[in-house]
């Protein structure tokens, strides 16, 4: 019957026998030897795919990719410039989706990725191409 009063006085905190129990908190020195499962994705090289899309249809295989956490390129000079806008549009709304971003390469040609990807433009002024000739 006493234990059970002891129990309950401890669980109310009237009675601590944490220091009276004489156990000791004892870890282990050892690593077990049982196979041991990373939750951390495994790093690996970007994947970048070129795409040069010829009607709206092809712009399907654009979200595909990047719902795949693919980078795309697409250059869009092969189409007019009606189609060019309606593909640009779906592929933004697409990239918004993806919590990704769009980076404007040259004229029509555009790089797409989605989140984990960080996408910086650079000063490109000083580059030799861009430099008027003397």
């Amino acid at each position: 019957m006493s234990n059970i009063l002891n129990t309950a006085l401890e669980l109310m905190g009237f009675l601590d026998t944490n220091e009276e129990d004489g156990f000791e908190n004892e870890t282990k020195s050892k690593i077990d030897n049982k196979k041991t499962i990373s939750l951390l994705p495994k790093t690996s090289q970007p994947i970048i795919v070129h795409i040069t899309p010829k009607a709206f249809d092809d712009v399907m295989d654009l979200v595909k990719r990047l719902q795949n956490k693919t980078i795309v390129t697409i250059n869009l000079a092969l189409v007019d410039v009606a189609l060019s806008n309606r593909i640009i549009d779906f592929a933004n709304g697409a990239v918004y989706a993806l919590d990704g971003g769009v980076l404007k390469l040259a004229d029509n040609v555009y790089l797409l990725a989605g989140q984990g990807v960080t996408l910086q433009e650079r000063d490109t002024s000083n580059f030799p191409w861009n430099k008027e000739p003397i």
